[in-house]
């Protein structure tokens, strides 16, 4: 079905975003904040083009404020996700975002009337047991750190955006609300810009303008991301395609091992035999949960 090629696509693209963040706030930025400027100056781009390419579809104004609300909570989820990455291992960060799907599958269910049958609240079940897994790191001793809360609060924030978005896509194309969704960020950003510019012109200063240059390649590549799942979401349940999404993970640690074996200036993390095996299971738990799901 094409709502689950487009989740799947959604994954990958957000994996290397993920990998690419990790380095980008290691190496180069000190606060979170700086990547979500850049994150809102380049949805506010893609709009401008979506707006010459293909024309807003009629939205009534209490439908573009929705939009605007969406866009503010994925701004929020955004801080809170590179604060999470700031301070923790990509590869246990990312699985937590699957933690999502519980909010979604409460909101979606009050609000938009999604009801599944047993099966798929299992596969959910899978889903939140595999992030509760691997945000810790040892299967005895299963702790919650800074990280793991501000995760949490990413995840609520991602499920109220995604919920907010299915239900605006009963009244107009993907590419609409894509677009309002996104001016919706930027109008959240301003007075963020007036506080927290010179934080911008410090990186600059001190790296070059190489590092605006990555991130906002980052950024356009992670709204690239933004658009298959909105593409997923517009013809597939919310609650489904968030949840086969869950095998971005995988990918991640994939690239993060790879990366640790064979270019850890670039990305170094614990590789040990049971650290490696503990996110391995709490992956094919987060794997069959997709799989159930979809």
């Amino acid at each position: 079905m094409e709502w689950i090629l487009f989740s799947i696509l959604a994954a990958l693209t957000w994996a290397i975003v993920n990998t690419v963040d990790k380095y980008v706030l290691t190496k180069w930025v000190r606060k979170p904040i700086v990547p979500v400027m850049i994150l809102g100056v380049i949805g506010l781009i893609a709009s401008i083009f979506v707006y010459f390419i293909y024309g807003f579809s009629e939205l009534s104004y209490v439908n573009i404020l929705l939009a605007f609300i969406s866009g503010i909570f994925y701004i929020l989820m955004s801080l809170f996700y590179f604060k999470a990455v700031k301070i923790e291992e990509i590869s246990r960060v990312i699985p937590l975002f699957y933690l999502a799907p519980l909010f979604i599958l409460i909101l979606a269910s009050i609000f938009l009337g999604e009801v599944f049958p047993p099966i798929k609240y299992l596969g959910i079940f899978l889903l939140v047991v595999g992030a509760i897994l691997i945000s810790t790191q040892k299967l005895t001793k299963i702790s919650f750190g800074k990280a793991f809360w501000l995760m949490i609060l990413s995840s609520l924030s991602l499920a109220i955006n995604q919920v907010i978005t299915k239900y605006l896509l009963d009244f107009a194309d993907f590419w609409t609300i894509f677009s309002w969704t996104r001016i919706g960020t930027i109008v959240a950003l301003i007075p963020v810009y007036f506080i927290y510019f010179p934080d911008i012109l410090s990186t600059v200063k001190e790296h070059g303008k190489k590092v605006i240059g990555v991130i906002s390649l980052n950024e356009s590549l992670n709204v690239v991301g933004v658009i298959f799942i909105t593409i997923a979401a517009s013809v597939g349940y919310i609650t489904l395609v968030n949840s086969l999404s869950a095998i971005q993970p995988l990918f991640v640690l994939i690239i993060a091992v790879f990366l640790s074996i064979f270019y850890p200036r670039i990305l170094k993390e614990e590789i040990g035999k049971s650290t490696v095996l503990l996110k391995l299971i709490a992956i094919i738990l987060m794997f069959a949960g997709a799989v159930l799901v979809s």
